[in-house]
């Protein structure tokens, strides 16, 4: 084992190790609410562990609506599980997905620039990490690229769920690396009754100049409910320590403290219904997503993006019989983006018409024995148009089956489930001038299935009271996609020309996971480990200098092509919390996070391209009746295992800071707030970038900004 796991390991053990004698320690706060679970749930979830004491510190106790079956506490899971919601989230939203949950355990961003950025769950990114809209897929077109941001709002987010490890069971084959579930209320989750109610947050300032306006407003009456959402944002070049490009073609002379090229300009909203019976609902919602935004390349690039979605959702519940209900969800999606230089001249134009669909049939044997069945459909209409054209049109259509079981004993809870899910890629016309390149066979009209296979076991043991010890196996079989397959173009976003391989088969990984948990008492939190072994892991490797002839790479951009070798990836994360002060009307508590990766190619043991450090964070969080303090830094280790093309990526540590009064009048709640971040003005790269030598993160920023709630 490499000195960085051993590091990473060292400490949060002994941490959590002092916890282990503290059941005494325990000091007495309030009594702490346990959320309700979801909206049409067919039961509460109970772990085999014995339920805390009254007055008890509380932690792992919200509800995971994303890990199946019934809901279950993230205390209960196989998986490891990080949830943002309520103050949490507030703190830590940004304009972007990956920018929100990017100080997450396990979670690190590809930071393609302010604009676009999308969720790297350890070290796993693109196809294997399934983006979910209220648990449906994104429906964009985010994981083809990483300048290509998501069509997602986390500003419209009530909680975010992220699911590490192997989750392809419930979501499909792309979800290997794991899931994160965005949950809004645009199609309301409850009945509501009397005055209207909702939120409006106005911010402004930062290091971007940023201005945003968020109303949500919901309103009911008897079984109906009316949902209406809407946002405008806008920020201006971000401001940064001194210079951004870095690498070694950089031109002299830069301006510094400004990252060119890096405004955003956003748009969106969404209007939706539920009508709620007496043992479930159905519920409707239209939705816009519109953004425009920079990408800070060597040319100039904006990206006008534009999402129309409709989503339907329905359940019905019962307390007999085996079949305790239906859950139905399905989604379509008009997606359209165009890539423009100079801010006049479009270069390409990507399309999407996608849908997915998803039905789930709780069921139950025993008061003990429970489980799922469920179908799953989606189909992918994908083209582009203009000069930088990597993949041809492509037809994407799956189709899948999957089962979930579950068994509970006295201090023992174990799972197992099963997927297969089938996949056809149909091809349009394909470009008659594409390069001859070894692998690449690609023909119009050509059309191929493939199927998968997946399975897993689980296991939650309690041994003694507010503590849990998880076990998760998985395997999964991971179907390639079409730009894996059938790139054959220049892409500027990534300044490559890409190529696929068409014989491209299954990727296999087999995952393992291991978690403690502990959920009351001084010291809360959970440690975990994993280990997850590839056949045939896909990757972009170089291509030697002329592979690409001159008249289809006038650019001479490096050659890439997609291939297949076996890998490994081992690591883990820490989240502990330090419960150090709780009385009636305020508490003190530090947060300590840690996370590691080390992933290599097994066949030549080089290490794989873009993978984070290890990192540690520090939440130092105060509260009261009206006040709320934190001060928050977060440290990123020097990277030095990179690939010949990459560079190493020095370390950073960020201080952070944020206040908060919060003032109550009647049913309305006033917010006004202070965030300050990169206070030290440190320059900070990521090494999970493609722009990392040309667009460091953000330099001091105070961002300030009122929220009321009534």
């Amino acid at each position: 084992m490499s000195s960085f796991s051993v590091r990473f390991l060292s400490l949060p053990v002994l941490l959590f190790a002092a916890a282990l004698p503290s059941r005494a320690q325990s000091v007495s706060p309030a009594p702490v609410a346990v959320p309700a679970p979801a909206s049409g749930s067919a039961s509460n979830s109970s772990s085999n562990a014995a339920a805390p004491a009254p007055g008890e510190v509380l932690n792992l106790d919200k509800f995971v609506v994303s890990a199946g079956l019934d809901d279950k506490t993230a205390f209960d899971v196989a998986q490891g599980t990080s949830i943002l919601s309520g103050d949490e989230l507030h703190e830590h939203a940004g304009g972007t997905l990956g920018a929100t949950l990017d100080a997450t355990p396990g979670v690190s961003a590809t930071s393609y620039g302010p604009g676009a950025s999308r969720p790297v769950i350890r070290g796993l990114g693109g196809d294997r990490i399934r983006v979910l809209d209220n648990g449906v897929g994104a429906l964009d077109a985010s994981n083809i690229s990483p300048d290509h941001n998501t069509a997602l709002e986390p500003l419209f987010a009530r909680r975010i769920e992220v699911l590490r490890g192997p989750a392809t069971l419930l979501y499909g084959s792309s979800a290997v690396g794991g899931v994160v579930n965005v949950i809004d209320n645009a199609i309301p989750a409850t009945a509501l009754s009397g005055p209207p109610a909702g939120a409006i947050e106005l911010r402004g300032f930062g290091a971007a100049d940023e201005r945003t306006a968020v109303l949500a407003v919901g309103a009911g009456r008897g079984n109906f409910a009316v949902q209406i959402d809407g946002l405008r944002q806008y920020s201006g070049d971000l401001a940064i320590p001194g210079v951004a490009r870095i690498d070694a073609d950089a031109p002299p002379n830069q301006p510094s403290g400004t990252l060119p090229n890096s405004d955003i300009s956003t748009k969106s909203g969404s209007v939706g219904a539920t009508w709620f019976t007496g043992n479930g609902h159905l519920g409707a919602a239209v939705s816009t997503y519109a953004t425009t935004y920079g990408v800070p390349t060597d040319e100039p690039i904006s990206i006008v993006m534009q999402q129309r979605r409709f989503d339907l959702q329905g359940e019905t519940t019962s307390d007999s019989g085996f079949f305790r209900g239906v859950r139905a969800r399905f989604g379509y999606g008009d997606y359209t983006h165009s890539e423009v230089a100079d801010r006049t001249t479009v270069n390409t134009t990507f399309f999407n018409q996608a849908w997915e669909g998803r039905l789930e049939l709780p069921y139950a044997v025993t008061e003990n024995v429970s489980g799922t069945l469920g179908v799953q459909a989606a189909r992918s209409d994908f083209s582009a148009v203009g000069e930088e054209v990597v993949t041809p049109p492509s037809i994407t259509a799956s189709q899948a089956i999957f089962a979930l079981q579950e068994w509970k004993s006295e201090g023992l809870t174990l799972q197992a489930g099963g997927r297969l899910e089938r996949q056809s890629l149909e091809l349009g016309e394909v470009d008659p001038t594409l390069p001859a390149v070894t692998g690449y066979a690609a023909q119009s009209g050509e059309k191929t299935i493939k199927t998968g296979a997946s399975g897993s076991l689980g296991a939650v043991y309690y041994p003694a009271k507010d503590w849990a010890l998880s076990l998760s196996l998985a395997y999964t079989e991971r179907l390639p996609t079409a730009q894996e397959r059938f790139s054959n173009g220049p892409h500027g976003g990534t300044g490559a020309y890409e190529v696929g391989t068409t014989g491209l088969g299954r990727e296999r990984s087999t995952g393992l996971d291991i978690s403690l948990r502990r959920r009351a008492g001084f010291v809360t939190g959970s440690l975990t480990g994993f280990v997850n072994r590839f056949r045939n892991y896909i990757y972009e490797q170089e291509l030697p200098a002329g592979t690409i002839p001159a008249a289809n790479n006038p650019d001479d951009l490096t050659a890439y092509q997609f291939v297949a070798r076996d890998a490994l990836f081992y690591g883990g994360e820490a989240e502990l919390t330090f419960h150090l002060l709780e009385r009636n009307d305020h508490s003190l508590h530090l947060g300590l996070t840690s996370d590691y990766v080390h992933a290599e190619q097994t066949t030549d043991h080089v290490p794989l391209p873009r993978m984070p450090p290890l990192r540690f964070g520090a939440d130092l969080r105060y509260q009261t009746t009206h006040w709320q303090l934190g001060l928050i830094t977060r440290i990123a280790t020097r990277q030095d295992r990179f690939t010949t093309e990459e560079t190493a990526t020095p370390g950073y540590a960020l201080l952070n800071a944020d206040v908060a009064y919060v003032l109550t009048s009647g049913r309305t709640t006033y917010e006004f707030f202070v965030r300050g971040d990169n206070l030290t003005d440190e320059e900070a790269r990521v090494s999970t970038s493609f722009l990392k030598d040309f667009a460091p993160l953000a330099g001091r920023g105070v961002t300030a900004g009122m929220r009321v709630t009534f």
